[in-house]
């Protein structure tokens, strides 16, 4: 492991921390976090009728966004490790908030990748229940 692996890692945690811990969709400062290239990937969303996949920084600020207007949404025990590739990490946290009265407690694992200081691929695993559970049809939280 060189000095550098070790400095791009512990960036990259940081980055990625911040990311959550500082969930700030609308502002400009938080989405400079993202690539213009950014893609995420939400391999268990078709089955309950979301989109797998993301593409574009536009894109993603449009989604993180729209989900957390529609949930109020905030993330809670956020915790990052780091990955043998220095540019990956996994994060686990907690993600609350309600729809029209609805809780809306979410527990996610979500990988991320970084390149030259942007976040530049996310894939995120998440119970599905929990957000048919709350939003009860795919088109309530579409239309949010």
């Amino acid at each position: 492991m060189t000095a550098s692996n070790d400095n791009l890692r512990e960036a990259n945690v940081a980055q990625a921390r911040s990311i959550f811990e500082n969930f700030k969709p609308h502002d400009p400062a938080w989405q400079n976090n993202l690539a213009d290239d950014a893609v995420m990937a939400f391999p268990y969303a078709a089955s309950i009728g979301l989109p797998p996949r993301v593409e574009g920084k536009e894109a993603a600020i449009g989604l993180f966004k729209g989900v957390a207007d529609a949930l109020g949404l905030s993330f809670h025990d956020v915790t990052v490790q780091p990955l043998a590739d220095p540019e990956w990490v996994v994060v686990e946290q907690r993600g609350q908030g309600s729809f029209k009265g609805n809780p809306y407690n979410q527990q996610y694992v979500i990988f991320l990748q970084f390149r030259d200081g942007k976040l530049r691929h996310y894939r995120e695993y998440f119970d599905c229940k929990v957000v048919t559970d709350c939003f009860g049809s795919v088109e309530n939280l579409m239309a949010g």
